[in-house]
């Protein structure tokens, strides 16, 4: 019989977990699993029966701190230890790592004596706190534990069987911010204060045990006292007394009707009502209802047969078309999915997405409806179907994909499909979790062609700043936020103004949610060409689609009529996606496909990398406007100096690059880089009242046979050597 503790190794880098598991293997069996998903999908399987967890932090799918936090909210895995391991020893890490719930935190590359003896040492902890476990209180907050808590209740309710009780559960919300910003000493005397006042700060003598985490329970007797009133005065006496002035509580009820349920059943509904209002601002109090039940078992079920459902092609595409708003014709479409589920029936993404969300099963889904979509269009060319762009969704869970550039791109060319033609829509919400991997993601997938929509702006955290910074092509605008109760005048002013906007950042916009004529007028009136909802159609199945697109077709020919509009505005877009919507120059899309248009070896040109040597400076010290004002006054300069056939471009914050033809020798491209600085600190920028202008450059001599991009790293790296050196000038 086997009894070698299990150890489960969570780790993306083949190499790391290889080495990590042979450590092990000496003392433990080992399980392996190669991101956060799929160590859940183990563990599930495995749970108890794991020692302990070794989990790297960066992985794709999952990593290792959305790991942890699901990991928190399963009653049984969230006794399992576990070990961070990192690349980095800073003490920040460390503290993220354990406010996430890790037990301990190692650094690589790992030194086997301390592994072991680390291992030995937590699973010893582990097993003595299983047994310390059945002690009777909690000992940070001193209220029963989760064990003695129900053994309590079940006992209360066998002693007063004419009583009537309902069990209280209250929730810290988002206390892992109380943590990390307040400090682990604050976080405790706040838990400490929600046992307090759970048991002795509402009438009446409560049983109150601590259940996990931030998460109490108490036992009340029904109709004791004004339940809302006093729950409110529970949670300011914590927020006075903690000094957490944000903080704020969720509490969920559960009437004990029948004594028959186990205690743990009735903490899981009370528990599950007090999740049901968690992110609602207004509510604080919910009671279970056996609604809540049921659509917990649906997503329980959903999330069952949500492998085998993808396996058997239950998930269906369907098509919305978006029009043009001045003739109703078809410009495109975005693809929904439903789910054809054999007992449920048709289930709608409003069901089915958060929790697909939420268990990371979002990045299967979208991949299956990128193929579908490809195959698609792939079909519609060969049948000569009339071709107009679909797009498609990109989740937030997919910006964590480090290989999203490549799966799209390897679905687009094994399906033939032009870039224009598959659109990649990523919702404005993601900007907010880590909006500089966004905006890297989003350029790279532009890189590669594609063009990028921005979902549901207006729905949710829109900012001006966002739209500075993402690098998009057009933007879908969502009139949800146009409410009907809001001032007529006021809401066609702020239509006009986000269409107007768009027009200045050269983007396209179209109105998502279109239901009725006067919303088609007003959008018209504003100058937005596009629109799409249930004005023009529902999402429709693939075949129905289809023959919308015929129809369409048969319209304009019986008509003999011709609309170049869609062209017309396909090439302003495609014009639009290559140039810096500042200075005019080209973008960093923009020069790779300049690059790419020219012979290099008969080019003799030189790579120019400028960069702006005190742009935060002039941020800091004259807004943003200013330092917008000093781009542009070099993007000037760069034209007045160099040649209409050259290449130039702004790649990118306060970087700019210009490729000059036919320039093959040392001391002239010296001579130019120079002339260009010396030009810049000559403006009038500092006589305006703006701030003092200054640049430095690197430059590389492409040799014949050399990569643009090995010339540009040359330059780079010239341009590195100036800063550090000498600002201001011209290096080689």
């Amino acid at each position: 019989m086997n009894t070698r503790r299990k150890i489960l190794v969570v780790e993306d880098n083949i190499a790391n977990r290889l080495t990590l598991c042979k450590i092990l293997s000496q003392d433990y069996e080992t399980l392996e699993a190669a991101n956060g998903q799929e160590a859940l999908d183990l563990l599930s399987r495995e749970d108890q029966d794991v020692s302990l967890i070794f989990l790297d932090i960066q992985m794709p799918v999952m990593d290792g701190y959305t790991f942890l936090q699901k990991l928190q909210t399963d009653r049984i895995l969230s006794a399992i230890p576990v070990i961070v391991a990192t690349q980095s020893d800073g003490e920040e890490d460390e503290v993220e790592a354990l406010a996430h719930g890790a037990t301990d935190f190692i650094t690589k590359p790992y030194k086997p004596a301390v592994i072991l003896h680390r291992a030995a040492s937590i699973i010893s902890l582990r097993e003595t706190a299983a047994l310390m476990n059945q002690m009777e209180y909690d000992r940070l907050t001193g209220v029963y534990s989760q064990a003695f808590f129900y053994q309590r209740v079940r006992q209360a309710l066998r002693q007063n069987p004419n009583t009537q009780y309902d069990l209280l559960c209250a929730n810290a919300e988002n206390f892992k911010f109380v943590n990390e910003v307040f400090g682990l000493a604050v976080g405790d005397q706040v838990l400490r204060l929600m046992a307090r006042e759970m048991q002795s700060g509402l009438p009446g003598g409560n049983l109150c045990g601590r259940l996990r985490a931030d998460i109490f329970v108490c036992m009340i007797e029904r109709g004791s006292f004004d339940l809302a009133p006093a729950l409110a005065r529970a949670t300011e006496r914590i927020r006075c007394e903690s000094g957490v002035s944000g903080f704020s509580m969720k509490w969920g009820v559960y009437a004990v009707n029948d004594v028959r349920l186990p205690v743990e059943q009735m903490c899981d509904r009370a528990l599950l009502a007090c999740d049901s209002i968690k992110g609602q601002y207004a509510q604080t109090v919910a009671f279970y209802n056996d609604g809540l039940r049921q659509d917990r078992l649906r997503e329980k079920a959903m999330a069952d047969s949500m492998e085998s459902a993808l396996n058997a092609r239950q998930f269906e595409v369907y098509y919305q078309p978006k029009c043009n708003l001045r003739n109703s014709r078809i410009c495109g479409a975005e693809a929904l999915v439903r789910w054809n589920h054999p007992t449920m029936g048709t289930i709608s993404p409003e069901k089915f997405m958060p929790l697909f969300e939420r268990n990371g099963f979002i990045t299967r889904l979208d991949q299956y409806v990128w193929e579908e979509v490809a195959v698609t269009i792939h079909d519609w060319d060969l049948r000569g179907l009339p071709l107009v762009p679909i797009s498609v969704n990109v989740s937030r869970a997919d910006i964590y994909n480090a290989d999203l550039e490549t799966v799209l791109v390897d679905i687009r060319r094994r399906h033939q499909i032009k870039p224009s033609l598959l659109h990649l829509e990523i919702t404005e919400t993601a900007y907010t979790e880590n909006h500089q991997q966004l905006c890297d993601v989003v350029a790279k997938l532009r890189r590669a062609g594609f063009i990028i929509e921005m979902d549901d702006f207006g729905s949710g955290y829109s900012s001006l700043n966002m739209l500075n910074e993402l690098p998009i092509d057009i933007l879908k605008l969502d009139l949800k936020f146009l409410q009907e109760g809001q001032e007529r005048n006021k809401r066609r002013s702020i239509l006009s103004f986000v269409v107007s906007l768009a027009r200045w950042l050269d983007l396209q916009v179209i109105a998502e949610g279109v239901e009725t004529l006067e919303q088609v007028e007003k959008l018209r009136s504003v100058g937005c060409n596009f629109g799409q909802g249930y004005y023009f159609s529902q999402p429709l199945p693939q075949r129905e689609f289809e023959r919308f697109l015929q129809d369409v077709d048969d319209f304009e020919e019986k008509n003999e009529l011709k609309d170049d509009d869609i062209l017309e505005k396909t090439r302003l877009l495609e014009a639009a996606a290559y140039q810096d919507y500042l200075t005019g120059l080209l973008n960093r899309r923009g020069l790779n496909h300049a690059m790419d248009q020219i012979d290099l070896d008969q080019a003799n040109a030189t790579i120019f990398i400028f960069d702006m040597d005190n742009l935060k400076r002039c941020n800091d010290s004259k807004g943003h406007a200013g330092g917008d004002e000093m781009l542009r006054q070099f993007s000037c300069v760069l034209r007045s100096h160099t040649r209409s056939g050259d290449i130039l471009s702004r790649i990118g914050g306060d970087e700019f690059v210009a490729v000059i033809l036919q320039m093959n020798v040392v001391e002239t491209a010296l001579r130019k880089g120079q002339e260009i600085c010396q030009a810049f600190r000559d403006t009038d920028l500092s006589k305006a009242g703006g701030c003092a202008a200054s640049c430095s450059a690197g430059l590389a001599i492409m040799q014949r046979g050399e990569s643009f991009e090995n010339a540009f790293a040359r330059a780079d790296r010239a341009l590195y050597r100036a800063k550090r050196n000498q600002k201001g000038v011209c290096f080689i």
